[in-house]
């Protein structure tokens, strides 16, 4: 009879032991398992992809294109995103290619730039991702705090907190603006510190900003033209979010050439390319105006906001399509998640995202009938 394997026979890599599960993720097995759920856990939007990127890639498969591309994305699709990039920005960069989707373009950055023991300056709270894949690669991280001290003051960074972490030499900062999980959006003048800290030590920006549609009350400062004055910097994109195929895996990286040219290498022994028929359709996507798509999401955090500001502590969500409110006073996060999960309301725990476990993330990327439900119940635990 055969022994049944343990986990201490596998012999894995060290590395295992420091990556963590994701809540995220654990959130898609318990909307398996339940019965009819109020579901604002999950990051996706709610609509579907348009008919014209849709049928551009059912085009593809059709007239057999279907084998691998060039490792970096069919050239019309890179030129229509640094299009749409220079209309938006006012500026060019350098270089672009196609990735595995955001995820796949932070893995790429992450083995191109960092060497076992590297430091790298990481917000508080953080996308789950970004954590475990800095232990992939054997970077240290210090934090930096980004929770408003008082009500009203925005997801905003302390600049002299940076300062004091800029002096112990990091290698890479890394941004995530507009936010997950907070639906906060960096200042155009915190960009600017933020860029010269990095100057004066020569330490590259790594920025994810695949939620740069969704800007709800200001044009959305990106780091895309900060790179005319420095040029350390990766900017991170992509169609998961804004056109609602996340499922498509196609995101974009921009960068100095120099750099792009190894994550390119990189990726022929990784991802090898993005799937050849999307990449087609997606090229339909940049021509679409979602404008729509956008005020309707204004619509669903006004909602939100409004049904909850008055019970629970919440900074009004700039961008993104989270909100990141702190738990009622008494409630402890595995009694509150407990409450929650008892009357069908799925959350993603803070401390998922965070050194701290004070507050929780909302997903308003849901019909507007899920929102009202789960408005109704967080009120009456609030109550």
């Amino acid at each position: 009879m055969m022994a049944i394997m343990q986990e201490k026979d596998l012999n894995l890599a060290s590395r295992m032991d420091k990556i963590e599960g994701s809540g995220v993720r654990r959130m898609f097995e318990l909307v398996s398992s339940m019965q009819d759920p109020i579901n604002l856990s999950i990051g996706q939007a709610d609509y579907d992809a348009p008919p014209a990127m849709k049928e551009g890639a059912i085009k593809a498969i059709q007239e057999g294109k279907n084998r691998y591309t060039v490792t970096q994305g069919i050239p019309e699709l890179i030129e229509k995103v640094l299009d749409r990039i220079e209309r938006r920005e006012g500026f060019r960069p350098e270089s672009a290619f196609m990735t595995s989707g955001v995820s796949g373009g932070l893995l790429l950055t992450a083995l191109a730039l960092l060497d076992p023991g590297d430091l790298v300056l990481l917000p508080d709270p953080f996308f789950v991702m970004y954590k475990n894949v800095l232990e992939i690669v054997g970077a240290r991280v210090a934090f930096f705090d980004l929770y408003p001290k008082e009500r009203g003051e925005g997801w905003q960074p302390d600049l002299n907190e940076l300062e004091t972490l800029f002096a112990k030499k990091p290698k890479l900062l890394l941004l995530n603006s507009p936010s997950n999980p907070t639906g906060g959006i960096l200042s155009g003048e915190t960009l600017d510190s933020l860029t010269n800290l990095a100057a004066s030590h020569g330490t590259w920006i790594l920025s994810d900003e695949i939620y740069d549609h969704f800007s709800f009350d200001q044009r959305f400062p990106s780091m895309i033209p900060r790179m005319s004055q420095y040029e350390r910097c990766v900017v991170l994109g992509g169609f998961s979010k804004t056109w609602g195929v996340p499922g498509w895996r196609l995101g974009w990286a921009l960068g100095p050439e120099l750099l792009l040219d190894k994550m390119r290498l990189l990726q022929q022994y990784t991802f090898v390319c993005c799937p050849t028929p999307l990449q087609y359709g997606a090229v339909a996507g940049l021509e679409m105006d979602m404008e729509d798509e956008l005020q309707a999401y204004r619509k669903k955090r006004d909602f939100v906001y409004q049904g909850l500001k008055d019970f629970y502590s919440l900074e009004k969500p700039e961008g993104s399509f989270y909100a990141f409110p702190a738990y009622p006073k008494g409630w402890t996060e595995k009694d509150f998640i407990q409450a929650c999960l008892e009357r069908r309301l799925l959350l993603v725990p803070g401390s998922a995202f965070s050194r701290r476990a004070t507050h929780f993330r909302l997903s308003f990327a849901a019909s507007d009938e899920t929102l009202e439900k789960g408005v109704e119940v967080l009120r009456s635990l609030a109550k």
